[in-house]
């Protein structure tokens, strides 16, 4: 497979662009849509070549992908390279990307928020910010805290939606 149908040309590039919007590598979405909708297994070769990206970027996201349960290693008779297919239950790679990426970063974004509200008692303290920016501040950090609240709540519905 070298050239991509358009199809397939869709596929890789809307793989791409879900990656880019949360934030990881364009690489491991377009990595992920080509084997989807591939009918056999392809080396590392195969996907650099098909993409046109680096084979560390292609070693780099199948093994991102594998980590996640979405693609797996397979042998192929009378070839030594590496070979990946897709595992085309989507849950188990929105489940692997839902663990490794979004509930960490959960978890980060809540100290960041900590982290400027207090900075911002810090500032007013120091009087680097007036009473009325303080408050202005403080109330959009607290809209921030309860969206973040919210979020969480919902996170053990969402791990069990993708299982």
């Amino acid at each position: 497979m070298n050239k991509l149908t358009t199809t397939r040309r869709e596929m890789v590039e809307a793989g791409g662009r879900l990656c880019q919007i949360l934030g990881l590598p364009r690489s491991t979405g377009q990595i992920y849509g080509l084997l989807y909708l591939s009918p056999k297994p392809l080396s590392l070769n195969d996907i650099v070549d098909v993409l046109g990206i680096s084979k560390g970027s292609a070693s780099t996201g199948t093994r991102q992908l594998a980590s996640w349960g979405a693609v797996k290693q397979v042998w192929v008779q009378g070839n030594r390279r590496d070979f990946y297919e897709v595992l085309a239950d989507l849950g188990t790679l929105l489940q692997g990307g839902f663990n490794d990426y979004f509930k960490p970063r959960l978890h980060s974004s809540q100290s960041r928020i900590n982290g400027m509200e207090h900075s911002l008692q810090e500032e007013l303290k120091s009087g680097d910010v007036t009473k009325e920016d303080y408050k202005f501040c403080l109330q959009r950090i607290t809209q921030l805290t309860r969206m973040h609240r919210k979020i969480k709540r919902l996170t053990p519905l969402a791990g069990k939606l993708m299982k």
